[in-house]
C-alpha cells in the first residue's frame, strides 16, 4: 500500500543530489584508506612486512568496513540524519511515517542490508542505487528496508 509523505514534508530529494552526497561521502571514507595505500606503498618488502605496512593494511580495512558502518550508522541516525555529503547538498534522512529521524538501529540496518546483499551479490548496489529513478517517492531498496526517505532541506 503506498504512503505518502506526512504534511509539511519537504520535497524529495533528487537521484543527481542523493548520488551526488554519496559520491562526496566515499571521498570522505576513502581518504583513510588511501592514507593506509600510501603507507603499504612505502614499505619495499625486503624484510618482511613491515610495521608501516601492517598499519596501512589496517586503516585500509577499518576505514571500508568498521569505518563506512560508523559514518553511515552515526550521521543518519543522529537528530540531523545527514552524512556530511548530504550536508553539502541539503538532502538528509527522515522516517517515512512520522518525519523525524529514524535512530541509529535503524540507520545501521539501512546501511547494513544493501553492505551485505552486496557482499553475495555485487550486482545489488547497482539495482539499489538506480532504483530511485523508477520509484515513486525517490527510495532505494535502502530507504525501504529502513522506513526511510531522503529528502530535500529548504
Amino acid at each position: 500500500m503506498e504512503q505518502t509523505p506526512p504534511p509539511g514534508v519537504p520535497t524529495l530529494a533528487s537521484w543527481g543530489r542523493r548520488l551526488a552526497a554519496i559520491l562526496i561521502d566515499d571521498l570522505i571514507i576513502l581518504i583513510p584508506a588511501a592514507l593506509g595505500v600510501v603507507l603499504v606503498a612505502l614499505d619495499n618488502f625486503d624484510n618482511g612486512v613491515a610495521p608501516v605496512a601492517v598499519v596501512g593494511l589496517v586503516l585500509i580495512f577499518a576505514s571500508i568496513t568498521v569505518g563506512q558502518a560508523v559514518y553511515f550508522t552515526i550521521l543518519n541516525g543522529n537528530e540531523r540524519g545527514q552524512t556530511y555529503g548530504k550536508r553539502l547538498l541539503g538532502i538528509r534522512v527522515i522516517d517515512e511515517a512520522a518525519g523525524g529521524p529514524i535512530g541509529y538501529g535503524r540507520s545501521f540496518g539501512r546501511w547494513a542490508v544493501p553492505a551485505l546483499v552486496n557482499f553475495f551479490c555485487g550486482v545489488f548496489s547497482i539495482v539499489d542505487g538506480l532504483w530511485p529513478l523508477w520509484d515513486d517517492r525517490n527510495q532505494a531498496l535502502h530507504d525501504r528496508v529502513a522506513k526511510s526517505v531522503v529528502i530535500r532541506m529548504k
